[in-house]
């Protein structure tokens, strides 16, 4: 984003003062704000308007929030609020303010780092869980929604999009296609629910980047991705990058898995296996 790409179309929303675009996708368009009630700094994403695929994906989302209020834990972002009682304002969810850069940034731009990059995965293993532990299932998660305190602390964001969608998706099939491509694990291709197994999947895509410095298929068009996702075995991590040990790349074509039965039990079990390869390198 350019300078002048920073600079917000509008002043404020509802009772927040906007001073600035944090970025904008296919979901809508996040500023950061000061509530000027409390004085707080926080992210406000407003959501475009036809994000909402249907009255039910709308009212679905909006009582999901009020248990995602709730849920607590250092790595997740917190939610605050939802807001839609004044149609000229929009549709918006507040949010904890996070005041770093996104896993796609880091993976772009930091140099290579195995352990630093296991801390990351660990505590992404952590905020998975909570969810899971929860009920919850983030169904899109990808290094965009993976953000970073100042201090290095890594928060998984826009779990609330579809983490409640579970009577969604028996209304409306085509709920998965609003998930990122890249990142979709091949149960929801298939039309099958998505479980907390599937986010293993898309941690797993994630981590072959990470590690891998590639995504796991060169595919180039979104038909021959689906197939890959659907079909495709890819190769080793550790044949397409050295520096990722070979046990590191076991772990990951696990979490790859066309089945997910053969997937690991939860994310503390996956956390458990990253573990010993961070102590095997000492």
């Amino acid at each position: 984003m350019t300078e002048q790409m920073f600079i917000p179309d509008r002043q404020r929303l509802y009772h927040y003062k906007l001073d600035r675009v944090l970025g904008q996708g296919g979901t809508g368009k996040v500023y950061r704000g000061i509530d000027t009630k409390k004085g707080e700094v926080v992210a406000i994403k407003r959501f475009r308007e036809d994000f909402f695929r249907n009255v039910l994906h709308l009212r679905d989302l909006k009582k999901g929030v009020k248990r995602f209020k709730k849920f607590k834990h250092p790595n997740i972002v917190q939610i605050l609020d939802f807001l839609d009682d004044n149609p000229s304002e929009g549709i918006c969810m507040v949010m904890e303010y996070v005041d770093g850069p996104n896993l796609r940034w880091y993976i772009a731009n930091r140099p290579w780092n195995l352990q630093e990059r296991l801390t990351i995965v660990a505590q992404l293993c952590n905020g998975l869980q909570y969810l899971h532990d929860q009920e919850c299932i983030h169904h899109d998660f990808k290094p965009a929604n993976v953000l970073f305190t100042r201090r290095g602390l890594a928060k998984i964001a826009d779990y609330s999009l579809y983490g409640s969608s579970f009577l969604l998706e028996l209304f409306d099939r085509s709920a998965g296609e609003q998930i990122t491509p890249m990142f979709v694990a091949p149960e929801i291709l298939r039309k099958e629910k998505a479980t907390a197994k599937s986010d293993q999947y898309s941690l797993g895509i994630t981590m072959y980047m990470m590690f891998a410095e590639r995504h796991p298929f060169l595919a180039d068009s979104l038909p021959k991705l689906y197939q890959c996702h659907l079909r495709v075995v890819p190769e080793h991590p550790s044949v397409i990058n050295p520096k990722c040990p070979h046990r590191l790349g076991d772990i990951i074509m696990r979490l790859l898995e066309k089945d997910p039965a053969k997937r690991f039990r939860d994310c503390d079990e996956l956390r458990i296996a990253l573990a010993d390869i961070g102590r095997s390198r000492i």
